[in-house]
C-alpha cells in the first residue's frame, strides 16, 4: 500500500489528544449522601473496574477513528502495476480530433467528451508534472512539454481536423515529443473512437515499460455514402468538346442506396445530374457526360445529399480548357508533309515551321514541343538553346537524317545524357511490340498487341550505349524504334526512323501517329484534378507569368482566405508545397501579381468515410492479448465523467473510501459504547 498525499500522515500525532484526555481526567467529583453505607465498599470497587474498562475501549475507538481518518486523507492505494516508482511524471495525452469524433453523445460530441476526459486526466496530476498534448494536427506546439496550467489552456484551443493518423504515425510523433528522462514515470493516454481504418494494433508497442491507457469513446455505426473519386476519359479538353467524367461513389452502410441524386456543377452552373444505386458495402462508377462551353480555368464540384456525415458529400476538382498547343518544327529546306498533316492540320495544335539555317530562338520559350526533322547538323548555338529548353522542362522530338553529321549530333545528345545514334541497319524489320501502358498509348488502344497489323521498316538507325526511361515501340529484334530519355526537367524522344518513304511505311501507319499525336497534346493533359488533404503536400503548376518576385498565392473561393505556400522554380514549372497550411476542402485560386493564373482543388481524405469501429469486447481482447510488459489498460469512456477510473490508472486501486467507512464505524462504535454502557449502569443502580 502506498499514499498519494503522505504528508497527511503527520496527523497521526493527533491520537495524543484522546490519550492525554484519558490520562488526565479533569472531571469534578460530586458528593452523594447515603442513608445506608453497608454495601458501599463493594459498589465502589465494582464501579471503578467497569469505568476503567469503558475508558480503555473508548480510548481505543477514538484512536482508531483518528488513524482511519488521517489515513483516508493521505489517500492510500494499491499500485496498478509493479513499475518502479520514481520522482515526477511525464503525461502524454492524445485526443482524436478526426471527423468521426463529431458523433453525437448525451453531453455533446465524442470530441468534446474526449476533451473533458483530457482535462480530468490533467487535473489528477500535480503541478510538478509535465504534459505532452497532441492530436492529429501534429503542430509544432504539440511537441513541447507543458505544465499543468498550460496543458489546460491548450485543450481549450483544439478543434475538429481533417487529418487522420495511424498508430505508426502517432507513436513516432509521441516518441519524438516524449523524450523523458530516466527519473520520470511516463503515462500514455489515448482518447479515441478507435476507427478500424486508422488503428491497426499490430503497430502498437511501447518498449520503455511505461503505462498505456486506451480511453474508448464508443461511436454509433451509421450508414454513409461518399463521393470517393473522379477522373476524365479524355486527357485533353477543348471548347465545344463532349467529355465524360467518371465518378466513383462508395456505400459504407449495410443498407442499399437507391436513386441517390448526384449533381455536377462547373463554375457554378449545373452541367449534369444522375440518380445512383449503390449496393450495401459496395461501390459504383457513374459516367456524367457534358459539353465544354468555355475555355480557361474550370472549377467543378460533385455533390450528394447524405446526412449526417457530410464532409465527404462534395468532391472538388479543377481543370483547364486550352485553345491549342504550340509545336515548333525545325527542318532542312523542305517541310515534311507528314508532320504537316499530323500537327498542321489539327486545330489542337499551332504548328510553326522554320529552317535550320534561320531559327528564331525566342519562339522556344512558348513551344510545348520542338521537333527536329532530319536536321543534318547541330550547331553549338542550337545545341545550347535546345539543352536549356529541355532542362527547363521542354519536350524535344528527334527524327534522324541519313545525311546527319555524327560528330555534332552525338556531342549534343551526350550533353543531354541521351543515347547516341549509331550505324544504319539496311534490312527490313517489322515492328514487334508497343508499350500499351505508356502515357503516349494508354487509353488509345483496345486490341491486344498480337492482333494488331504491325508496320515494317526498310532501314533504321541503331543507338550506342542504349538506355531509356520509357520505351514506346520496339522492332521484332528488340531494337528500339521510339523511346524517351529524360534530361533535366524535360524529355528527349528519339525515333530510329525518319518521316519519309525511304524508311518504309512506319511513318504512314496509325500506330506511329498515335504516340506522335499524344506527344503533341501531352502539354494539354491535366496534371492533377485535385489534392487530398494530409496526403498530397505539393503540386507542380505551369509558370504562366513572370511576376516581379514570381510569388504565387492561394486564395479560397469561399471565405477568401489567402495562403502563401512554399514554392520552388523548376524551369517552366513551379512546385507548390502546401504542408499543413490548407485545412479546408474547396477550390483555391492561384494568384500572381493580383491576376488569376490557375486553380488548385483540395478534398478531405476519405479514410474517415468508412465508419467501422472497434467494439468494447474487441478492444478488451486486443488488450488481453498484449504482453504484460506493455502495461496496457482499457478504460470505457461512454460516460463523460470518468474521474474515478482515471484516478485509478494514475494512483492504482484507491483505498481511502474504505478508511472513511472505518472511521465512521469507529465513531459509531464509540457513541454506542457510551450510550449503552450508561444505560446499563443506570439500570444496575436502580
Amino acid at each position: 500500500m502506498q499514499f498519494t498525499q503522505p504528508l497527511f500522515l503527520i496527523g497521526y500525532a493527533a491520537i495524543l489528544v484522546p490519550i492525554l484526555i484519558h490520562l488526565f481526567n479533569f472531571r469534578r467529583y460530586r458528593t452523594y449522601y447515603f442513608s445506608n453505607v453497608r454495601m458501599l465498599q463493594d459498589v465502589v470497587q465494582k464501579t471503578k473496574r467497569e469505568s476503567q474498562v469503558k475508558q480503555l475501549i473508548v480510548l481505543t475507538l477514538r484512536c482508531l477513528f483518528i488513524i482511519a481518518l488521517v489515513t483516508a486523507f493521505a489517500r492510500p492505494y494499491l499500485p496498478s502495476h509493479d513499475k518502479v516508482q520514481k520522482n515526477g511524471n511525464l503525461v502524454s495525452i492524445y485526443v482524436d480530433n478526426s471527423f468521426s469524433m463529431e458523433g453525437n453523445t448525451l453531453e455533446g460530441t465524442l470530441f468534446l467528451d474526449g476533451i473533458a476526459n483530457a482535462r480530468q486526466i490533467v487535473s489528477h496530476f500535480d503541478y510538478s508534472d509535465q504534459f505532452v498534448l497532441y492530436n492529429n494536427d501534429f503542430s509544432s506546439k504539440q511537441r513541447c512539454k507543458l505544465n499543468k496550467e498550460e496543458a489546460l489552456q491548450e485543450l481549450e484551443s483544439w478543434n475538429i481536423s481533417s487529418n487522420t493518423r495511424s498508430w505508426k504515425d502517432l507513436l513516432a510523433f509521441e516518441k519524438n515529443a516524449c523524450t523523458a528522462s530516466d527519473q520520470m514515470n511516463v503515462f500514455h493516454y489515448y482518447i479515441s473512437d478507435f476507427q478500424k481504418n486508422n488503428f491497426d494494433f499490430f503497430e502498437f508497442s511501447h518498449q520503455d515499460g511505461s503505462a498505456s491507457y486506451l480511453i474508448h469513446k464508443p461511436a454509433k455505426e451509421i450508414n454513409n455514402v461518399s463521393v470517393d473519386s473522379c477522373w476524365f476519359l479524355s486527357p485533353v479538353f477543348r471548347e465545344g468538346q463532349q467529355v465524360t467524367l467518371t465518378v466513383r461513389l462508395c456505400n459504407y452502410g449495410d443498407v442499399d442506396v437507391v436513386k441517390l441524386p448526384l449533381k455536377l456543377h462547373v463554375n457554378g452552373e449545373q452541367k449534369a445530374m444522375a440518380a445512383v444505386d449503390i449496393a450495401a458495402g459496395g461501390s459504383a462508377n457513374y459516367q456524367l457526360n457534358y459539353t465544354l462551353t468555355g475555355s480557361g480555368i474550370q472549377n467543378g464540384v460533385l455533390s450528394i445529399d447524405d446526412a449526417p456525415i457530410t464532409f465527404d458529400n462534395q468532391l472538388y476538382f479543377t481543370y483547364r480548357v486550352s485553345d491549342n498547343t504550340n509545336i515548333t518544327v525545325i527542318d532542312e529546306k523542305t517541310p515534311n508533309r507528314y508532320l504537316h498533316a499530323l500537327y498542321g492540320m489539327d486545330s489542337v495544335f499551332s504548328c510553326t515551321t522554320m529552317p535550320s539555317e534561320k531559327i528564331n530562338y525566342s519562339a522556344f520559350g512558348n513551344s510545348s514541343v520542338i521537333v527536329l526533322d532530319e536536321v543534318e547538323r547541330i550547331s553549338s548555338g542550337l545545341a545550347d538553346e535546345l539543352s536549356k529548353y529541355v532542362n527547363n522542362g521542354g519536350t524535344l522530338l528527334i527524327f534522324p537524317s541519313l545525311k546527319m553529321e555524327y560528330g555534332s549530333w552525338n556531342s549534343f545528345l551526350s550533353q543531354l545524357g541521351a543515347p547516341q545514334f549509331g550505324a544504319v541497319q539496311e534490312q527490313e524489320m517489322k515492328v514487334g511490340s508497343i508499350n500499351a501502358e505508356s502515357i503516349y498509348f494508354k487509353g488509345s488502344l483496345e486490341d491486344n498487341n498480337s492482333r494488331l497489323d504491325m508496320p515494317t521498316a526498310l532501314k533504321y538507325f541503331t543507338f550506342n550505349a542504349f538506355q531509356s526511361d520509357e520505351t514506346i515501340m520496339t522492332f521484332e529484334n528488340q531494337a528500339p524504334l521510339l523511346f524517351v530519355s529524360r534530361a533535366g526537367k524535360g524529355r528527349v524522344i528519339l525515333s530510329a526512323v525518319a518521316m519519309n518513304d525511304e524508311f518504309g511505311n512506319i511513318h504512314r501507319h496509325a500506330l506511329f501517329f498515335i504516340p506522335l499525336h499524344n506527344i503533341g497534346i501531352r502539354s494539354l493533359m491535366q496534371q492533377k484534378l485535385y489534392n487530398v488533404l494530409g496526403t498530397d503536400h505539393s503540386q507542380n503548376v505551369a509558370k504562366s507569368v513572370e511576376g516581379s518576385e514570381n510569388v504565387l498565392v492561394l486564395k479560397a473561393l469561399e471565405g477568401g482566405e489567402e495562403i502563401v505556400p512554399e514554392q520552388r522554380n523548376l524551369g517552366n514549372e513551379v512546385v507548390l508545397f502546401f504542408g499543413d497550411n490548407i485545412t479546408q476542402a474547396g477550390i483555391y485560386q492561384l494568384l500572381q501579381d493580383g491576376g488569376v493564373q490557375g486553380a488548385v482543388a483540395f478534398n478531405f481524405d476519405r479514410k474517415e468515410s468508412q465508419l467501422s469501429y472497434y467494439k468494447e469486447d474487441e478492444l478488451q481482447n486486443v488488450v488481453s492479448d498484449m504482453p504484460k510488459e506493455e502495461h496496457v489498460q482499457l478504460i470505457h469512456g461512454e460516460e463523460q465523467d470518468i474521474s474515478g477510473k482515471i484516478a485509478q490508472t494514475i494512483h492504482g486501486v484507491p483505498l481511502w473510501i474504505y478508511f472513511v467507512f472505518a472511521a465512521l464505524f469507529f465513531l459509531a462504535a464509540e457513541i454506542a459504547v457510551l450510550r449503552l454502557w450508561r444505560r446499563k449502569t443506570s439500570s444496575e443502580t436502580v
